[in-house]
Parts: structure tokens; C-alpha cells; sequence
């Protein structure tokens, strides 16, 4: 994941349903909310922070049902 210039948040995620690459995205401060259209057909919301340990984590949940919700951590520190 990489900011460019006017805070617009791209890049690519990986998980072992598929691939998916970033929507739409914003930072505030430690916070970080993005949206991801996966391969497989679902797009997921997800909201976290910048940790002690300089990793992002946070939850997530699928926008077609809600009520579908995980944890989620980065594999890479920033």
C-alpha cells in the first residue's frame, strides 16, 4: 500500500480466497480506512491503525453482508 502525493491510498492485498487491489482509501493521523474489490466478486471495508509494532490491523467486513466480519493485520511494517 503507498500514498501518493494527494493522499490517495493504492496498491494491491493478497489473501487465501484471491487477490484484490484498493478502491478508495484515506489517512488520518494513525488511523487508516480502505475499501478493496477482491477477485473473487466481494468488496470489503476496512478500518485499523499504525500499531506500536509499525504494523497496520484492524477489522473488516463485507459489504454486501455486514454482519460478515474478520480481523485483519499487515505483513509488512510502515
Amino acid at each position: 500500500m503507498t500514498q501518493d502525493g494527494s493522499g490517495r491510498l493504492y496498491g494491491s492485498a493478497s489473501s487465501s480466497a484471491g487477490a484484490g487491489t484498493i478502491e478508495q482509501g484515506a489517512v488520518e493521523g494513525t488511523g487508516i480506512s480502505f475499501t478493496i474489490g477482491w477477485s473473487f466478486g466481494s468488496r470489503g471495508r476496512y478500518v485499523g491503525s499504525l500499531g506500536p509494532d509499525r504494523r497496520l490491523s484492524g477489522t473488516a467486513y463485507d459489504l454486501t453482508i455486514p454482519s460478515s466480519q474478520a480481523t485483519w493485520i499487515s505483513d509488512r511494517t510502515f
